[in-house]
């Protein structure tokens, strides 16, 4: 993942929030105070206001988000509260921000991936390590949580079963746990258990999907971390892990995996589960 090193120490921190005005922008209703004993409820921006509150944050001081991203950068800490930056925008390490949150004790790291309620402060502008110009949009969190790359960047839309989820042969069987269809890629929660007599090999790159025609091959997801199914399972041992496609169409699809174990009398044929989304 790209890095843009920026000069976010705690002083600065404490100089934006000390420096940021608390006012509604002027394209985003105000919150007033109310004699009635129904207070009026601030809405936080929608995805398409939250894309233009990026472009002049500023524009925006007062409003409430609803951000997602991931932490870049050195974690900061001080008694008041815990600072950092994130990416609002993983995938193309875009939407820099600036985050405050009044709680020392939350234990927080670079590289995971965070959502929050919070409000907008304005716009921090600095210079990176390397002399040029970036800025940011600086928010300070009411709530703050640690997720996951799945929950962030790849939700997902759709999951499938396999007709038969289990096959086994000579006592090596395979599993198809779920699919998940997300909008980037295609997800496989595979387990595979060796109750035969010799060693039992699976690689992830001898999986094939089929779909209408089509065929596709694995796509490494290394930003994910996904648990990894291992490939060489000695006798009485079970693995399982995620692996990952391009993204398919929501329709049925065929998944071939090819199998083999180091008693060369054995004959394993390829294992096929079908799988329809729901």
């Amino acid at each position: 993942m790209k890095k843009i090193a920026v000069f976010a120490s705690t002083s600065l921190f404490l100089y934006l929030i000390s420096g940021c005005s608390s006012g509604a922008p002027s394209n985003t209703p105000s919150v007033e105070p109310s004699n009635t004993p129904e207070a009026v409820v601030q809405e936080p921006l929608t995805d398409a206001e939250v894309k233009m509150m990026y472009s002049a944050p500023d524009e925006y001081k007062g409003a409430l988000v609803e951000l997602s991203g991931v932490v870049f950068n050195t974690v900061e800490y001080d008694e008041d509260g815990v600072y950092f930056q994130m990416w609002g925008d993983p995938e193309n390490s875009d939407l820099n921000t600036i985050v405050t949150y009044p709680d020392p004790n939350f234990a927080l790291e670079s590289d995971q991936y965070v959502k929050l309620t919070g409000t907008v402060m304005g716009e921090f502008t600095g210079t990176n390590a390397f002399g040029g110009e970036i800025s940011a949009a600086v928010v300070t969190a009411d709530t703050l949580e640690i997720s996951t790359y799945q929950d962030v960047v790849s939700p997902t839309l759709a999951t499938a079963s396999a007709d038969v989820p289990t096959v086994e042969q000579l006592g090596y069987s395979i599993t198809v746990q779920k699919a998940e269809l997300a909008e980037n890629e295609t997800r496989l929660y595979i387990s595979a258990t060796n109750n035969g007599s010799a060693n039992f090999t699976i690689y992830s790159f001898n999986m094939t999907i089929v779909q209408d025609g089509h065929q596709y091959e694995e796509e490494s997801n290394y930003d994910a971390d996904y648990p990894e199914l291992q490939s060489d399972i000695r006798p009485s041992v079970t693995t399982e892990g995620v692996v990952t496609f391009p993204a398919l169409e929501n329709a049925p699809f065929q998944l071939i995996i090819e199998a083999r174990s180091d008693d060369w009398d054995e004959d394993i044929q390829d294992y096929v589960f079908n799988l329809d989304f729901q």
